[in-house]
């Protein structure tokens, strides 16, 4: 047990209402703590702003008998004639005063204010009160017969040291930790910084310290110029073998055009380069469809809807043997002056020309869909001849779509997402402009209105041969094989036919296949190996094809907003627009705001419907399904109403997480473009 001196010093009082009518209250104050009581002097005529500035002390020990540690401060009213007036009273605890004054040999509380109140509990004021204790020394002399004082802080020296020692311990593995974790955070950061570019990791970018950031900077940049340089010699290299491959063809040229003259025949284009895998598949399309091809034509046989192949094989072939000269001609011609053409090539403006052309083509094939549910059943199965360089080899089936909804109804919401037909229908965006081109509004009557516009793409396709895309920028290649995959998708519906289920689609896409400056690509390989990186390192050898096409073609880091731009052509993909390399980050960023508009809902149960293909493609703006929900909050526009929706639903008193309010609807790959105007 602890003894010592506990010291209360009366400052000041301020606040309390003057209750005399006859002057001004003089004001002491009684204070006790346990069964001591200690009176101050009275602050005479000063009313309620009473000065003391006084010192009590009293004896305490610790720990002592049962009770609490407090002082009780009682203001007491002074009377000459009566009974003194009890004011009100204030409460200090000093507990926790006196255990740190034993353990340190001293404590204090500085001058600070307390509540005054009244007996019945109500505030009445403040007062102005500081506490000290100060331990006393113990003289042992008396237990041991010495003739000498020690102070009971060396007492408890042994105790003291090692309280200290656990908090310095406590403190070590403290900071040990934090490097712990931030050593963790750097080794993430230098994870991924060997797989791509950090930037294109946002939530990383706030656990690299300064000095590693200007590493990886100094490291992005000697990558870059690494990956140019092998770029260039890969493409030096595929110079050198298509020069190669050139004069060897320029070599046979002189015979090939003596034997083609004696035989009057036209010589075939050289400029053309196409893959042994495509020659490959177009003749097995023409003896798998060649059956199916009589049984429809001896169905069909009306003179108003006649065959595509017919129709293009009879304008193919000259109707009298006189024109077959002037046409050569001609065609020889076209040919030089396009290889005059390919030196001063723009790649972007050609793969913008691209799709316009492959747009106009669907366009000039669409009409508006029936809107009678009967009307739709008695259509019959159509065909559409492909429309590639080398002439009718496929067919182009048509059928009646498994979505037989209104067509401005479907404008309205392109993607279904509204809640109900008889609810309020919200503003979706400008994807309530484009033109929806489905497989029941392909009119095969309207192609021979198209054989301009399949020239005119064939000529295109030549050029895609010949482009050089040596030194595009990041932003020009970007919108090129943006364009490019788009168009590759399109002409590969022309040339292959549409798919009727997920599998076909995926097996279309894998032979829609496109020749870019010498080498023939397909659309999942553009989408893969030039336009989208893999998420996870890949610890198996890659293949040496596709290190090669990474090297020549690829962007060199990627970019999510990518997914908004990619149209596969099927019901749920985005619409399809033209990039220009100007604009391709903005154009971008509101392809991303349309889609976003356009394809998220919130149903009448207060449910959010998300895409499948956000779902797919989450790891590129977030985490998982809560922060990807924040995220296409953040991205909204204010004014719009989804915005104010997805808040209401948010903010709403649900019993259910957040990821359970989440609907996400189901990838559809029946056929379908949103083309603009």
């Amino acid at each position: 047990m602890a003894s010592g001196i506990l010291e209360v010093l009366l400052v000041n009082a301020k606040g309390l209402g003057d209750t005399d009518f006859l002057g001004d209250m003089d004001l002491y104050v009684i204070v006790q703590y346990k069964s001591q009581e200690r009176k101050s002097s009275v602050a005479r005529g000063q009313g309620g702003h009473p000065v003391w500035n006084e010192r009590l002390t009293f004896k305490v020990e610790y720990p002592g008998q049962a009770g609490e540690y407090k002082l009780s401060l009682k203001i007491m009213d002074k009377d000459t004639f009566s009974a003194d007036d009890f004011f009100g009273e204030a409460t200090i605890y000093v507990k926790d005063l006196l255990t740190s004054g034993v353990e340190n040999g001293s404590a204090e509380l500085h001058p600070c204010k307390y509540r005054v109140v009244s007996a019945t509990q109500s505030y009445t004021g403040e007062i102005q009160v500081g506490v000290t204790f100060t331990l006393k020394i113990v003289d042992f002399s008396s237990f041991f017969g010495l003739a000498r004082t020690m102070k009971f802080e060396d007492y408890l020296g042994q105790q003291s040291d090692e309280k200290q020692k656990r908090v310095d311990l406590e403190e070590e593995v403290e900071k040990l930790q934090a490097e712990l974790d931030e050593e963790q955070a750097i080794n993430k950061v230098l994870q991924c910084a060997l797989h791509g570019s950090v930037s294109s990791h946002p939530c990383l970018a706030t656990l690299i310290p300064p000095q590693v950031q200007s590493l990886l900077a100094e490291l992005a940049m000697v990558e870059e110029e690494i990956v140019w340089l092998e770029r260039k010699v890969d493409e030096l290299k595929l110079n050198l073998y298509q020069e190669r491959k050139q004069n060897k063809e320029w070599k046979r040229q002189p015979q090939q055009l003596k034997k083609m003259k004696q035989q009057n025949q036209l010589p075939p284009s050289g400029l053309e380069n196409r893959s042994v895998l495509e020659d490959d598949f177009n003749q097995l399309s023409r003896s798998q469809h060649y059956d199916e091809y009589k049984k429809e034509k001896m169905k069909f046989r009306r003179p108003s809807v006649g065959s595509a192949a017919e129709m293009l094989s009879m304008l193919s072939t000259s109707s009298t043997k006189n024109e077959k000269p002037r046409r050569h001609t001609g065609r020889i011609q076209n040919e030089h002056h396009i290889c005059k053409e390919i030196c001063n090539e723009n790649p972007n403006e050609l793969s913008e020309e691209l799709v316009k052309s492959l747009i106009g083509i669907f366009l000039e094939l669409h009409q508006a869909p029936p809107q009678d549910t009967e009307e739709l059943a008695i259509v019959p199965k159509l065909s559409l001849s492909c429309m590639n360089s080398k002439g009718p080899k496929t067919l182009f089936n048509y059928k009646a779509s498994i979505f037989p909804f209104n067509h401005n109804e479907s404008n309205l919401d392109p993607y279904r997402i509204m809640p109900d037909l008889d609810s309020t229908v919200r503003d979706i965006g400008p994807y309530k402009n484009f033109i929806q081109v489905e497989r029941n509004s392909l009119d095969v009557r309207r192609l021979s209105e198209c054989l301009p516009m399949a020239g005119k793409l064939r000529v295109l396709i030549r050029r895609l041969c010949n482009v050089d895309l040596t030194f595009l920028t990041y932003k020009q290649k970007l919108a090129f094989w943006i364009n490019i995959y788009n168009a590759c998708i399109m002409h590969g519906f022309l040339e292959h036919g549409l798919p009727s289920s997920q599998e076909n689609l995926l097996a279309t896409m894998n032979k829609a296949a496109v020749n870019v400056g010498g080498i023939v690509l397909n659309a999942l390989a553009i989408e893969h190996f030039i336009l989208r990186h893999p998420c996870e390192p890949n610890h198996g050898h890659a293949d040496e094809k596709e290190m090669l096409l990474r090297h020549a073609y690829g962007l060199g880091y990627p970019e999510p907003n990518v997914t908004f731009a990619l149209c596969r052509g099927s019901w749920s993909s985005p619409a399809l627009r033209i990039y220009t390399p100007e604009e391709v980050v903005n154009e971008l960023g509101r392809a991303k705001v349309e889609y976003l508009e356009a394809s998220v809902g919130v149903t009448c149960k207060r449910k959010i419907v998300v895409p499948k293909l956000l779902q797919w493609h989450m790891r590129d703006f977030a985490d998982d399904m809560e922060s990807l929900l924040e995220w296409i909050y953040s991205q909204l526009p204010r004014s719009g109403s989804l915005k104010r929706l997805m808040m209401e639903c948010l903010n709403g008193e649900s019993k259910f997480p957040l990821t359970k309010m989440v609907e996400v609807q189901p990838y559809e790959s029946e056929f379908r473009y949103l083309l603009p105007f």
